[in-house]
C-alpha cells in the first residue's frame, strides 16, 4: 500500500459559519484519525458562501477516503464533503 494525497471539498451549512473555526475543526478531526493535514484553503464561491479545501496525506487502504469523509460530514456546521482530487505519492 502507498501514500495518497487527497484534496477534499467541505461545504458549510451557511455563510455565517466561521471559516477559521470550521478549518480548525476539520484539522482536529483529520489529525485525530492519524491522518496528516498538509494544508487548508478557503475559497469564496458566491453570496458570502465559501468552500474549505483540506489537503490530507493518508495511507492507501480499503475504504479509501470514506472514513475521513464521513467523520467530516458528521461535524456540526458541515453540509457536505467530497473528494475532488486523489493522487498516489
Amino acid at each position: 500500500m502507498g501514500i495518497v494525497m487527497v484534496k477534499l471539498k467541505v461545504m458549510p451549512v451557511s455563510p455565517e459559519v466561521n471559516k477559521d473555526e470550521l478549518s480548525a475543526k476539520i484539522k482536529e478531526t483529520v489529525e485525530s484519525m492519524d491522518i496528516i493535514c498538509r494544508n487548508i484553503e478557503v475559497e469564496p464561491l458566491a453570496f458570502g458562501l465559501y468552500a474549505v479545501f483540506p489537503l490530507i496525506e493518508m495511507e492507501e487502504k480499503e475504504g479509501g477516503t470514506e472514513p475521513v469523509e464521513e467523520a467530516l460530514a458528521n461535524l456540526d456546521d458541515v453540509e457536505s464533503v467530497e473528494s475532488v482530487e486523489v493522487s498516489l505519492v
